[in-house]
């Protein structure tokens, strides 16, 4: 059954505050502001530039361009998209070019790098020197291995809940400044709504399947966030959050217990 956006998409999406955290128990580096400018007017450009994209006839085209032209505002020299499974695992879904692929699939395939935390705890994270950040794991010995020095990945979210990331990647280690994150996350709400469009349209091919199981993924959570918000007497953040201390403290994937509150698992007390 395909699952379908309950909003309608908007057009184009507003910048907005990055909102930067590490991530519990591990050190992953905060970002600091010194970075490369973005120039409000060229940002405007591009968005209308994209504005005419129509997922719902070329989903991996309109995907294709959307990593594109984000690669090229932001002066990067990679960009990549990763959409959750039905396990919440993050598989590589596009990239801009074979070496960006690459990483992308290095982090599927290990299960750690920048998309992974952005993805998990919502907000954006950064890597900024890949030979000097050993707390990412084996994921810097990919990422240097490609030639890339650096990355930064933003959670795509569609009505609050994330089902993918999209990631930025420079060949030289690189200090992510504000506006590059805010307008990161410019592009990640507008692939957001193309995704949306995709899924209203229904339309069919490799993509638009792992985008089906995505959404289906985040279904889920908000069906489980739901239950515990009746159950507790709390809102969407904190239900959230209890389902995430859960599965931590027990050292399960989120979805595991997210497919037991739905069969009518009550949380334990913290």
């Amino acid at each position: 059954m395909a699952i379908e956006c309950m909003r309608p998409c908007r057009k184009l999406p507003a910048v907005r505050t990055a909102v930067l955290a590490q991530r519990r128990g591990r050190a992953c580096s905060r970002v600091k502001e010194i970075g490369m400018p973005i120039d409000p007017a060229a940002l405007a450009r591009h968005l209308s530039s994209l504005a005419s994209l129509d997922a719902g006839d070329d989903l991996q085209g309109a995907m294709q361009q959307l990593t594109s032209a984000a690669k090229a505002l932001l002066r990067v020299d990679g960009a990549g998209l990763m959409l959750a499974d039905a396990r919440g695992e993050l598989r590589w879904a596009t990239a801009s070019d074979q070496q960006t692929q690459v990483i992308e699939e290095g982090q599927e395939r290990l299960g750690e790098g920048p998309c992974v935390n952005a993805f998990a705890e919502r907000v954006p994270m950064a890597m900024r020197d890949a030979a000097k950040e050993p707390q990412w794991g084996k994921i810097t010995d990919v990422v240097t291995g490609q030639e890339m020095g650096a990355a930064l990945s933003v959670p795509v979210q569609l009505e609050g809940g994330p089902i993918g990331s999209l990631d930025l990647y420079a060949a030289a280690p690189r200090d992510w400044d504000q506006a590059e994150i805010s307008a990161a996350q410019v592009y990640a709400a507008l692939a957001a709504t193309l995704l949306c469009q995709a899924a209203a349209a229904q339309v069919k091919g490799r993509l638009a399947e792992q985008l089906q199981v995505a959404l289906e993924h985040r279904s889920r959570i908000e069906r489980a966030k739901g239950m515990v918000m009746m159950q507790e007497g709390i809102d969407d953040a904190a239900a959230f959050e209890r389902l995430r201390s859960v599965a931590r403290s027990s050292r399960r994937p989120l979805i595991e217990l997210v497919d037991e509150v739905l069969g009518g698992r009550r949380l334990s007390r913290p």
